[in-house]
């Protein structure tokens, strides 16, 4: 599919069709995806970026040139892969790449998702390194799509429709103590 070069036009008519804002849409890729042709593959997502649609680069730093193909990807988000995450706390390299690759995505004007958040403890960490948003079990357990909208519904009304809220993340937040 990334490869496909009428995937943008595609995407372009779905979303006019049922009238959705194109800033609604984020395409995730992995590095392995964007390396089978990077040439083309870049092509389909520059298409797709001037079109509105975000790019998200999935399971950063788990591959062998994930910091160079920052350099060409027209990336608007960078997700952090729950390797990293889940021993933060415990491993001062972990955090060290954590905290590194945050201060990156900020540097290149890229949202930060940090993947497999399960403790508050660590949610509450990834915040205070400048996380913007997160995913994991502490947020939600994968859910069918329509369960899915009745929680969206329920916590934010017609309002999250409009907000354009994005049901694989919850912005990072500090709780109350």
């Amino acid at each position: 599919m990334l490869l496909d070069p009428d995937l943008p036009a595609r995407v372009s008519e779905l979303l006019d069709r049922y009238e959705i804002p194109a800033e609604r849409l984020t395409a995730e890729v992995t590095e392995s995806a964007a390396l089978v042709d990077p040439e083309r593959a870049v092509a389909v997502l520059a298409a797709l970026r001037s079109k509105g649609v975000g790019v998200s680069v999935d399971d950063f730093g788990t591959g062998n040139a994930s910091i160079e193909y920052l350099t060409t990807l027209p990336a608007s988000e960078l997700k952090i892969d729950r390797s990293f995450i889940i021993d933060m706390l415990t491993d001062a390299r972990a955090e060290a790449i954590v905290r590194s690759t945050i201060d990156l995505a900020r540097n290149l004007e890229l949202t930060v998702v940090a993947e497999g958040i399960e403790t508050q403890e660590v949610m509450d960490h990834l915040a205070a390194l400048g996380a913007q948003t997160g995913q994991g079990y502490l947020i939600s357990r994968p859910l069918p799509a329509e369960e899915l909208t009745e929680r969206l519904v329920a916590a934010f009304g017609i309002a999250a429709e409009a907000q354009g809220a994005y049901a694989g993340a919850a912005p990072m937040a500090r709780t109350a103590s």
